[in-house]
């Protein structure tokens, strides 16, 4: 096991990945602290304390219980193996609760109604009591819940490094895998989240409106990923295809009375991924992975109950016979990559 690649995986497309996935998190930390200091400030009628120019602290603690998590993930990842492996319906229920958060943190920050003031996490009574300033607690205990929240949303690299630790067979390779993965996403969330803090006390007014613009960005952006794992009806993907609709699909050969489909995944997504195949006769589907470290090696194919995670080199096939004719969405488990299965 090459530490040091999952270590540059970490470091390069795995903190994209994941950032895109969990960054609103961090920015819903960030937005609610910033806005906590702005009401005590207005209420004492004084200039900010030293504590709250310690914008590293919050996405400090973010960072430092997202990777014990993990850590512990991976350990028992890789010493239960793929029993402890959360399954697609898991995974989007918490994707959405995700979603929602972000949404409902935008709606607190643009004071749009009451109730969106209980999104804010506030920290048991005792806690409150040891640590005694309320900004404070809730400084410190709402970058800690979200951390480790993280596990519950993985973004596909994430996914891709846990089949590693499943695999390894081994409690303690399978936390270092998740380590030095996730210490390798450590920079780049650490810049954003520093930068975003220190931005904020440049303009901070101005700032609760872009920080609640870009959470509903995210949020919706988010929902429209379980959707399109989902293969909803309505998702931006399919009102974008409905818009500048080419019909290019890829003919399938047949042989010994089944369709052959191959699928070569890509790191920004699946090649081909326009596909016509015929009702009522058996497909194989093959798909193939080459150095693919992104959130396409998860493929989901809804309809058929498909849901296949590859090694970043990797080979899988399954059958299965489609009865029912129409237009069916194949994607990743973040619902970035997107393909259609046109049955006729």
């Amino acid at each position: 096991m090459n530490l040091w690649a999952v270590f540059l995986t970490g470091l390069t497309s795995g903190g994209l990945s994941c950032l895109a996935m969990q960054g609103g998190l961090l920015a819903s930390i960030i937005a609610n602290q910033k806005e906590d200091e702005l009401k005590s400030n207005v209420k004492k009628n004084n200039s900010p304390k030293s504590f709250d120019q310690l914008d590293w602290l919050p996405v400090s603690l973010f960072l430092l219980a997202k990777l014990v998590a993990h850590v512990l993930l991976g350990f028992f990842l890789g010493w239960l193996g793929s029993k402890v492996e959360l399954s697609l319906t898991v995974r989007l229920i918490f994707q959405s609760i995700a979603a929602l958060f972000m949404l409902a943190t935008a709606g607190n920050l643009l004071d749009l109604h009451p109730i969106f003031r209980y999104v804010v996490f506030q920290p048991p009574k005792f806690v409150q009591r040891m640590v005694k300033n309320s900004t404070r607690s809730k400084a410190l205990f709402t970058p800690v819940i979200l951390g480790l929240m993280t596990i519950f949303i993985p973004c596909g690299v994430t996914q891709a490094m846990e089949v590693l630790a499943i695999t390894s067979g081994s409690s303690m390779i399978g936390a270092l895998i998740m380590f030095f993965f996730v210490l390798g996403t450590l920079p780049l969330f650490a810049i954003v989240g520093v930068a975003t803090a220190k931005l904020s006390e440049a303009f901070k007014q101005s700032f609760m409106k872009i920080a609640a613009a870009i959470l509903i960005f995210l949020g919706l952006s988010s929902v429209n990923g379980v959707l399109t794992v989902l293969n909803a009806p309505v998702t931006f993907s399919k009102m974008t295809q409905s818009i500048t609709s080419k019909q290019s699909n890829s003919q399938i050969g047949t042989k010994n009375g089944v369709q052959q489909i191959l699928i070569q995944v890509k790191s920004n997504g699946y090649s081909p991924n326009r596909l016509q195949v015929k009702a009522g006769i058996p497909v194989q589907l093959t798909l193939q992975t080459k150095n693919v470290y992104t959130c396409a090696s998860s493929f989901i194919l809804k309809a058929f109950n498909i849901s296949m995670q590859l090694g970043p080199n990797d080979s899988q096939t399954v059958t299965f016979t489609p009865t029912k004719k129409g237009r069916y969405s194949f994607t990743c488990s973040m619902g970035m990559y997107t393909g259609i299965l046109e049955v006729i």
